[in-house]
């Protein structure tokens, strides 16, 4: 009886500490996947509250495309639903207040990998369009320098070469080069 005491009261304290990393750990694995529409999300209620991207949290996914986002707005901590939908628009939905809801159009770039919307509000000065992309990895930027290397005009590639190697040969001399002599006068 002894043993199944001590192991009852040894159980409770792991596994609340397993309940609690999954807790913490869940909300940011739910949002890898789904960084472009939480992007969207983020982007479209900054412009609609004329926030920082940055002063967004990400509470959790309710199910697939719907976003709940928090925010401190109006002297206390609000919670918003954001649904991205397939069929190009955007909800939002205030869950403290609930009287607000916004739909949003928006539409995928030519490859498919962006999302853009047009959205301004009149309380915020910015105006530019909204455009959420995927995180750009190691891969994806030394293909874009490929791609983008012969596009320019060969005397431009050709000049960079140059700069690129007498800069070299600058850093390679240690000692200045001696001025000639001048010639005596006669």
């Amino acid at each position: 009886m002894p043993e199944t005491s001590r192991f009852l009261t040894r159980l409770p304290l792991p596994a609340l500490v397993l309940f609690l990393c999954l807790l913490v750990a869940a909300p940011q694995a739910q949002a890898a996947g789904d960084d472009v529409n939480l992007s969207l999300c983020k982007q479209v209620l900054s412009r609609m509250l004329c926030k920082k991207m940055n002063e967004f949290g990400y509470v959790g996914k309710v199910q697939d495309g719907v976003y709940v986002v928090s925010v401190f707005y109006a002297s206390k901590n609000s919670e918003y639903l954001c649904a991205v939908m397939p069929d190009g628009q955007l909800v939002v939905q205030d869950r403290t207040w609930h009287p607000m809801r916004r739909v949003v159009s928006y539409t995928p770039d030519s490859d498919g990998k962006c999302l853009n919307a047009a959205f301004s509000s009149p309380e915020c000065p910015n105006r530019s369009s909204i455009k959420a992309c995927p995180t750009k990895t190691p891969g994806d930027a030394k293909e874009q320098v490929k791609e983008t290397f012969w596009v320019r005009p060969i005397p431009q590639i050709l000049e960079e070469e140059y700069k690129a190697m007498t800069a070299k040969t600058q850093q390679n001399a240690t000692v200045p080069a001696a001025p000639a002599p001048a010639a005596p006068p006669k």
